[in-house]
């Protein structure tokens, strides 16, 4: 299960959900469990992804401060998105199905993926949700609907479906930025402000500093928390960056695929789904810290088990 912050209620604990993972391969050929790279894919090569879900039902109304059973409806969402690049652009919903009684046997989750909604990236994310609102005494209970109770995130690269590294180096700060205001943080974006048509890979650059040991093993091992709290900064100050400039703010769609717009336009509409550029920026003015917590979430690379 990927967590990365406490939710103000109750949630439901792995034991109770039932699942084990992802399994992935070719339709018709036998699958395996899905991991952080899949090789020899190809735009040609379509993929099939299963997985069982065995939720107890009585035990999750208990978890959940549910004091009738019948009272309580859990969605099972599944989204899955794909990209370009270390983040997946696009997210659409794949399954959904609400659950109002006890399960007389495991759900079974098979779905078809298209090659041609693939590319370099494939991030599937299985969330149960409260379905309905709730009325409970319990001042933990969960009790708007669409509140998130548990999650599953998988991120797979798709082997020589696209770039997948952002551009990203791990060197001593004290080195290479001996007495400047940036020598003892744990990483340091350079990035140039005000070029959205500047190509993303050659004007961005993420540096890791090895001075940090413990922070910068984590990073080359892939931790997903530290990767997401490190990401999700990158991603913050060049939405912003991107943002605050009015003239790089009403060019950002235009501009062309691999550009540093581009990306910022993918991150934002993966953030911020259906909202304008305009209305992003309000949202970043009036509520900064939900602006800032809608880009640390998209940067969850899930867990790395």
């Amino acid at each position: 299960m990927s967590r990365s912050y406490a939710l103000p209620f109750l949630t439901l604990p792995d034991d109770v959900v039932g699942f084990d993972q992802w399994l992935i391969g070719d339709p018709g050929d036998p699958l395996f469990p899905i991991s952080m790279q899949l090789d020899a894919w190809d735009y040609a090569r379509d993929l099939q992804l299963d997985a069982r879900l065995d939720l107890d039902f009585e035990a999750a109304a208990k978890a959940l401060s549910v004091p009738e059973e019948e009272d309580l409806k859990l969605a099972i969402v599944v989204n899955i998105g794909t990209g370009s690049g270390r983040f997946a652009r696009r997210m659409k919903p794949a399954f959904k199905k609400v659950i109002e009684a006890p399960l007389t046997e495991p759900l079974i989750i098979s779905l078809p993926v298209d090659s041609c909604d693939l590319s370099g990236r494939l991030l599937v994310r299985l969330e149960i949700l409260l379905a309905e609102s709730l009325a409970s005494d319990s001042p933990l209970a969960p009790r708007t609907a669409g509140s998130r109770l548990w999650s599953d995130t998988s991120n797979v690269h798709l082997e020589d479906g696209g770039d997948t590294r952002f551009p990203m180096e791990v060197l001593s700060f004290k080195q290479a930025f001996q007495g400047q205001r940036q020598m003892d943080s744990p990483w340091y974006l350079h990035m140039r402000p005000g070029s959205p048509e500047a190509d993303f890979t050659g004007s961005v650059r993420l540096y890791v500093n090895a001075d940090h040991e413990i922070f910068a093993e984590r990073v080359s091992k892939g931790d997903p928390s530290t990767l997401q709290a490190m990401l999700g900064d990158v991603m913050i100050q060049m939405c912003r960056s991107a943002l605050e400039d009015e003239e790089a703010r009403d060019t950002l769609r235009a501009c062309e695929e691999g550009s540093v717009g581009s990306q910022i336009t993918g991150w934002m509409e993966l953030a911020f789904p259906g909202m304008s550029t305009e209305d992003v920026h309000a949202l970043m003015t009036a509520t900064p810290g939900a602006f800032h917590a809608a880009l640390l979430s998209i940067a969850d690379m899930g867990e790395t088990e």
